[in-house]
């Protein structure tokens, strides 16, 4: 792939109103992207007639809702998210994520994405740990990486796998995330992110 939030913007957003707007994109979501995601290869997108270029899609402002659910299911945490992404002279993408959370928690997360070939990401940010790697097929890219919780605590990571749909003929994409832990999952999270202007400014 969170903190700079006016207090008018916290007030906008309440729970229930992120349940209001979330419940039609969760269930299609769960039509989308519970479709077998995990036996899923980014090859079988290849033939889809949307190509996602994450880099092109994410530059500027791109504007998000998600839920984090539990392993039941179960709706535990809404947020939203304002992205900036800004590309360099080489074509890497600075994506700045702005999180809001539904407890009223903020959270700022940075990455640095570089595209290796036509099919291949690299990416960076200031909680993960090492690389995260992507590979892109059609309208579809999956994602692998490490985050940790604490930096002090070499144990307090999390293993995440995450896929990027386009849905096709628009500027918006669906996404993904299983989290797990020794091999257990133990969270996932749904999210659908609108591209709002090629504008980076913010």
């Amino acid at each position: 792939m969170p903190s700079i939030f006016s207090s008018q913007f916290h007030d906008v957003i309440s729970l229930q109103k992120l349940k209001s707007v979330f419940c039609s994109a969760t269930l299609l979501a769960s039509i989308v992207l519970n479709s077998g995601c995990a036996s899923n290869r980014p090859q079988d997108f290849a033939g889809s007639k949307t190509r996602f270029e994450l880099i092109r899609f994410f530059t500027g402002h791109c504007r998000s809702c998600g839920v984090f659910e539990n392993s039941s299911g179960q709706p535990q945490r809404f947020f939203t998210c304002n992205s900036y992404g800004q590309r360099d002279t080489a074509g890497d993408l600075t994506l700045t994520q702005h999180f809001l959370f539904s407890d009223g928690k903020a959270q700022l997360r940075v990455w640095q994405i570089h595209q290796v070939d036509s099919t291949h990401l690299e990416a960076t940010a200031n909680d993960i740990i090492g690389v995260a790697r992507g590979v892109g097929f059609g309208n579809a890219v999956a994602l692998e990486y490490t985050i940790t919780l604490d930096r002090h605590n070499p144990m307090a990571t999390v293993h995440i796998r995450q896929w990027i749909y386009q849905l096709e003929g628009t500027d918006s994409v669906m996404t993904r995330l299983v989290i797990t832990k020794l091999g257990f999952t133990v969270v996932e999270v749904s999210e659908v992110i609108h591209h709002v202007s090629s504008d980076s400014r913010y």
